[in-house]
């Protein structure tokens, strides 16, 4: 399990020391504080892929059109204040002593020179047809293990689009506004049933409503699961709105996910402020259970005191990080609180914000 992490030259952190990881992990400070930027560069160090690149990018919205247009400057958004000249490090201390490294730097290529060369061992993106451009710019990505196993992938940007070997990783990462197909949640929830984990989805959403009775897929039109509350038909999970909808991908994502580990950004969206401290109990029980370990971001100040609340059954297994600037020069650091340490500053007023 991770303990620290260090970053450097990605996105907001030109240096960041992150320390004190445990089970389960809530990220908050102000607005535009780093806390997303945080969460990208642990799911990297995690997932030190093209795969998670490229999804990266597409959380935040950056088209594959605008690749192709300007596939120069397709990384720059990774590094701080675009110093693409520089490697980003993330350096990860487990508390089992091991040590990775992952390193990300970029090269740039001739067109043809990439394509020819490279031509039996990449695969394009569905939308990877265009004109060709001069200059491509390839992400290498390079993972050290304990100062010595090495392993290197990459993923070139062009007028084709992104282009990268043709191995796909699934990334556990709920997103603010994500919501799963019909098609994959019925998938996912049909594994767990095989596997006889189905109840504890059942359960969760029990937390948020406690007149659901019952799960169940069916294969129709295309496969959907379906709810069924009590006295009433069941109905698609699709009309039972966006909470229930978010909480089915948290927690599919968190019993499914095959590293051990889940991120969650903006956990607090959908939940009811009511239902929020339940819901952090079941993620404490579910983290513990699964051997898992789960990042999460926040700004609200509700999602906090839950998750303080909750953590009290868990003082082991949970841990608050603040981020925040220094003001004597503007870095951004990480400000961390154990369970009785966070309901000491609650209680008596503490700059504690998630906003």
């Amino acid at each position: 399990m991770l303990k620290a992490i260090t970053i450097e030259n990605f996105r907001c952190f030109e240096s960041i020391h992150v320390d004190g990881f445990r089970r389960v992990n809530l990220i908050g400070g102000k607005n535009n504080a780093g806390k997303t930027a945080l969460l990208e560069a642990l799911l990297l160090y995690f997932y030190p892929t093209p795969s998670a690149a490229i999804f990266l990018k597409q959380a935040r919205k950056e088209s594959v059109f605008s690749v192709k247009s300007m596939p120069k400057m397709a990384w720059d958004t990774f590094f701080y204040n675009k110093n693409i000249d520089q490697e980003i490090t993330i350096k990860g201390f487990g508390w089992d002593d091991q040590v990775r490294d992952i390193l990300l730097s970029v090269e740039f290529w001739l067109d043809s020179q990439i394509f020819e060369d490279e031509e039996d061992l990449m695969q394009s993106t569905p939308n990877s047809v265009g004109r060709n451009s001069s200059i491509v710019s390839t992400l290498k990505i390079k993972f050290i293990k304990d100062q010595d196993e090495e392993t290197s992938q990459k993923v070139t940007a062009s007028s084709r689009g992104w282009t990268t070997s043709p191995v796909f990783v699934n990334i556990p990462w709920v997103a603010t506004s994500r919501f799963l197909p019909n098609q994959e949640i019925a998938r996912q929830y049909d594994k767990l049933k095989f596997e006889n984990q189905s109840d504890q989805v059942l359960e969760i959403l029990k937390i948020l409503d406690e007149s659901i009775e019952d799960a169940e897929t069916f294969s129709m039109n295309e496969p959907t699961l379906y709810l069924t509350r009590k006295d009433q038909k069941r109905l698609p999970i699709s009309l039972f709105g966006d909470a229930i909808n978010r909480v089915t991908a948290i927690a599919l994502e968190l019993l499914n996910t095959d590293q051990n580990v889940l991120f969650i950004d903006e956990i607090e969206n959908g939940i009811h402020y009511t239902s929020q401290e339940k819901f952090w109990k079941a993620l404490f029980q579910l983290a513990r259970e699964l051997d898992t370990t789960i990042f999460a971001t926040t700004h609200s100040l509700e999602m906090i005191k839950a998750f303080a609340a909750a953590s009290q059954d868990y003082p082991e297994d949970g841990m608050y990080f603040e981020l925040a600037r220094n003001p004597r020069d503007q870095k951004i650091v990480a400000i961390k609180r154990d369970a009785e340490l966070l309901e000491y500053a609650l209680e008596r007023g503490k700059p504690i914000r998630g906003e």
